[in-house]
């Protein structure tokens, strides 16, 4: 996908949680810990696919977006919104010092907004960009973005190995859920989604 035959310049924008929180896991059975016992997988894997991103893609721009650790509108709506998730991993909170100094280093700027997720500020910025003529390639695994794909949009979703991307267009979206993207809100609204803890509908 490194050759873009659209004129367009392309924003790519990282889901940071989602691609920290895959770079821990890949490596849950044989993790990186350095010389003063730390754990380093999530830092490494978070930067390698980073890495990858700028060498091969070279983005006309590049945001990561980041959850808050405050509630958010939802949780007022839905007051058991996320309740059984489990809590971060010790061994992840203790890189993620290290993983915003990263970002700064890397001159990659990061907006995190109370109240809100990385996917409502992703959501909002894609909207922005096309309205503004650009192509924009969200960085994450969360199936919920696939809403979200048309022709300027896409999902750039790290598939089964770490290092393989799989980019989702319209008909993508479509051959994996059967159903346009416009459609997904209601595929999930119906679904559920377990990971949420928002229950589907019965019958």
């Amino acid at each position: 996908m490194g050759d873009n035959l659209s004129k367009r310049k392309r924003l790519f924008l990282i889901d940071v949680y989602a691609i920290f929180y895959r770079a821990h896991f890949a490596m849950i059975r044989n993790p990186l810990i350095n010389s003063k016992g730390m754990h380093t997988s999530a830092l490494f894997g978070f930067t390698n696919q980073v890495l990858k991103l700028l060498r091969k893609e070279k983005p006309d721009y590049l945001v990561a977006a980041s959850d808050s650790s405050k509630k958010t509108f939802r949780h007022k709506k839905y007051p058991d919104y996320k309740a059984t998730r489990e809590k971060m991993p010790e061994e992840m909170q203790d890189q993620l010092p290290y993983l915003w100094k990263l970002l700064s280093a890397m001159r990659i700027p990061t907006i995190e907004k109370p109240g809100f997720e990385a996917d409502d500020i992703i959501g909002t910025l894609v909207k922005q960009a096309d309205l503004n003529e650009l192509d924009s390639y969200i960085v994450s695994g969360d199936k919920d973005f696939m809403q979200l794909v048309n022709d300027n949009i896409f999902l750039y979703a790290p598939s089964g190995r770490q290092a393989d991307i799989k980019v989702y267009d319209k008909v993508g979206v479509k051959e994996k859920w059967g159903v346009p993207p416009e459609k997904i809100i209601d595929l999930l609204g119906l679904m559920g989604d377990s990971s949420d803890n928002i229950p589907g509908v019965r019958g």
